[in-house]
């Protein structure tokens, strides 16, 4: 593809600078941090950013208090899990804001076959702007053109509508703030449609429209895919100074993003995303393992530690005194005649008539001199009545009035947060028991599909846990855990940590890692499973520990694809009955276990394409729960007590996608049927204490019709069992 090659190494220097500005602000990034904690955004940013922001805030309250509006439409998101990338709108105000984020797309020459390569928006009458890099010069836009409405609606693909690129309209670029601004033909190749009903997205100026710690919102085209919507784990990590002519963030982006819009809550555009920011030392790109990266290797092995956009308000600055050709000059002086504060520019909600409720079906203009009653996704309502005209009319104070009401409680949502520092994560600890209990391994015979670091298994460490990915399945092989239920170390409820938000581990490429688009969002039935339970590391010494403990149990190497009826106990899974089971007599041990699970990973397992690739999706997983009986003594007994759920049956008799409520078999089974099935292989020690080792028909599984059915071995069996092996439990001091 023509000039692909020099946008893939202009993207290479814009990341190495933003890597390289990133280094540069690591100070401001931690003090950042820790202002956030303690008072949040306003207590973080800057006090000059935060009095323009309020007089910002102010002023839009003012114009929708003018309009009649008694709730604002501009706080409704969409709570609980979901992708960090979705294809549907979070509401009806960022659907209308993606209507002018197009796709760039290469053509032949006949005009068809488009291929993606980046995104754009339209910013004025017949302009569009996007990176410098991936357009540098006039020429480049040669065959290219934008494709609005490429997106899934309602799970169809659309089409959409494309619009080739016209320099002889207009063309600037500006190398070192990354930004070039395009003409494009007002007439769509084909069908004839006109440009103007793509609307445009107004370019403000003025500082003060976001606080750091405050969401960003990017609408894109990724890998030159379908739109999407990155609304998730996305705050602004650090607040700009007037020297700094960027923002860098968390939220999602991938290749084709480049030239996406980056919005603020209310989704006015606060950026110009243009780029990755990669970890760097000592002026070499670093890879996921800690080593230098080079332009061999593919991007996917870059550490990527944040993202980076151009400020508006810069851009804003720069074309207003940019000098152009005198053919362009008019364009350019329309264009910066539409800069500046209006807030009636806000998305504009569309109606179906008068007096009635939105459903999103119909579509209208938002009209000040009807009455209207609007409801956004069903749960932001606000109305617009005949007399606003009149409000307008009325003095400060009297306009102000509606605002001295009591404020309407609004549900925010709260976000997981992550430890940032990967090489410091503690991990297993085989000595948290009375007894020293190794981390399992892998029989010779599976060691060729695990995960490797210089030939050795690769064990990823988290906070309390550890676990080894099997790379050809790119699901977790083992995990172990270290739970601690003193109820002093659990000081929160689940819903006090945030929305569940599932991330990639960044230490390994994300192909190898299951995520949403692949299975958990076409395979509706399916829970992103945890192996590691979020109960079983959610504790901590310190408050702090405890919440980072928590977040990291969702890493997709810690998810596998588990069925609603299975993973969730509140439905009367008996898996999860067990896991609380196991929760409840945690105080008879000590308050302390360890905790062995993995899926079994069968090569007859389900093979299932959900639409990105075939995805195997394992039928069984086991489980070993350790403890140690009279941990104070000198001589504490090790027992461990081995499971496995299968769920088989019900995948074939209901299928994956059409779940029923199918039965689950559980069976309480010894180590070495575990180590057999799975691959995964346990110290002597452990084995020593199998529950089921006294066993006639050590081969048996006991099928569990209800938690009665458990096999618990009388007193002293364990440890003769253990002297009986010649690996007696050694005394270690609990960690």
């Amino acid at each position: 593809m023509p000039y692909m090659q020099a946008v893939k190494e202009r993207q290479l220097l814009r990341a190495t600078r933003a890597g390289e500005r990133w280094q540069g602000l690591l100070a401001r990034r931690e003090e950042a941090v820790r202002k956030l904690a303690i008072g949040g955004p306003e207590a973080a940013d800057s006090p000059e950013r935060v009095r323009l922001y309020r007089m910002r805030e102010e002023e839009k309250r003012l114009t929708l208090a003018r309009a009649g509006v008694t709730e604002s439409r501009l706080t409704e998101r969409r709570i609980g899990p979901t992708l960090d990338l979705d294809d549907a709108p979070p509401n009806e105000l960022a659907r209308i804001a993606g209507i002018p984020v197009g796709r760039i797309v290469q053509l032949n020459a006949a005009g068809r076959q488009p291929a993606g390569f980046a995104t754009g928006f339209l910013i004025g009458a017949n302009l569009i702007i996007t990176n410098h890099h991936v357009f540098a010069a006039a020429e480049e836009t040669r065959n290219c053109g934008i494709q609005f409405g490429y997106e899934k609606v309602d799970g169809v693909l659309s089409d959409g509508t494309i619009f080739l690129f016209d320099t002889s309209r207009f063309f600037y670029a500006n190398e070192e703030l990354d930004f070039a601004v395009v003409g494009v033909s007002p007439v769509a190749l084909g069908s004839g449609a006109s440009l103007a009903q793509f609307k445009s997205v107004g370019l403000i100026p003025t500082p003060g429209k976001i606080l750091v710690g405050q969401d960003v919102s990017i609408i894109q085209y990724p890998e030159g895919g379908p739109k999407k919507y990155g609304v998730r784990d996305n705050e602004l990590l650090i607040a700009p100074t007037d020297a700094d002519a960027f923002l860098q963030y968390t939220t999602d982006t991938l290749p084709g993003s480049s030239g996406s819009p980056a919005f603020n809550k209310d989704w006015e555009v606060v950026g110009l995303h243009h780029s990755g920011v990669p970890e760097m030392k000592n002026g070499q790109i670093m890879r996921i393992d800690g080593t230098p990266w080079n332009n061999a290797m593919p991007d996917s092995a870059i550490h990527w530690v944040a993202n980076e956009g151009v400020r508006v308000s810069v851009i804003c600055k720069n074309l207003s005194a940019a000098r152009v050709k005198p053919e362009y000059q008019p364009a350019l002086a329309q264009l910066v005649t539409t800069f500046g504060e209006n807030f009636s520019r806000l998305p504009a909600v569309e109606t179906q008539s008068e007096d009635t409720s939105m459903d999103g079906a119909k579509t209208g203009t938002l009209d000040a001199s009807r009455g209207i009653s609007i409801t956004v996704q069903g749960t932001a309502n606000f109305y617009i009545g005949r007399a606003a005209a009149a409000v307008a009319q009325q003095p400060l104070l009297q306009a102000l009035a509606p605002l001295a009401q009591p404020a309407l409680t609004v549900a925010v949502e709260k976000k997981l947060r992550f430890d940032p520092n990967y090489a410091d994560r503690p991990g297993y600890k085989p000595n948290f028991l009375a007894v020293n209990v190794p981390p399992p391994g892998v029989t010779a015979a599976r060691m060729s599909q695990i995960l490797k670091k210089d030939s050795a298994p690769l064990v990823l460490k988290y906070h309390h846990y550890s676990l080894v990915m099997n790379e050809e399945r790119r699901l977790q092989m083992w995990s172990a855990v270290n739970v601690d239920f003193t109820p002093a170390k659990h000081r929160k409820d689940r819903s006090e940590f945030g929305t569940d938000t599932w991330i990639p581990d960044p230490r390994i490429a994300g192909d190898l890692q299951i995520q949403d688009a692949e299975l958990y969002a076409p395979a509706k039935k399916f829970d992103r499973g945890h192996i590691v339970r979020r109960d079983d590391t959610a504790w901590g010494e310190t408050p702090e520990e405890e919440i980072l403990a928590n977040s990291d149990s969702f890493h997709f190497t810690n998810s596998t694809p588990q069925h609603e009826r299975f993973n969730r106990s509140n439905l009367q899974g008996l898996w999860g009955e067990l896991e609380n089971q196991i929760t409840s007599q945690a105080s008879n041990v000590g308050n302390k276990m360890s905790i062995f699970a993995g899926p079994i990973l069968d090569e007859h397992d389900l093979k299932h394409d959900f639409g990105s690739g075939p995805v195997k999706v394992p039928r069984r997983f086991w489980k070993i729960v350790l403890v140690t009986e009279e941990a104070a003594s000198a001589a504490p007994k090790l027992r461990a007590y081995g499971f496995i759920l299968d769920q088989s049956e019900a995948i074939t008799k209901f299928g994956i996608e059409a779940f029923g409520l199918g039965e689950f078999d559980t069976y309480q089974v010894t180590l070495a049927t575990i180590t057999d099935e799975s691959g995964v292989t346990f110290d002597p020690l452990v084995m020593a204490a199998d529950t089921l080792s006294t066993v006639p028909n050590e081969r048996k599984a006991i099928r569990l019709e209800s938690l009665k059915d458990l096999h618990v071995p009388p007193p002293g069996v364990a440890r003769k069992a253990a002297q009986a092996s010649g690996g007696g439990p050694s005394a270690s001091a609990a960690d």
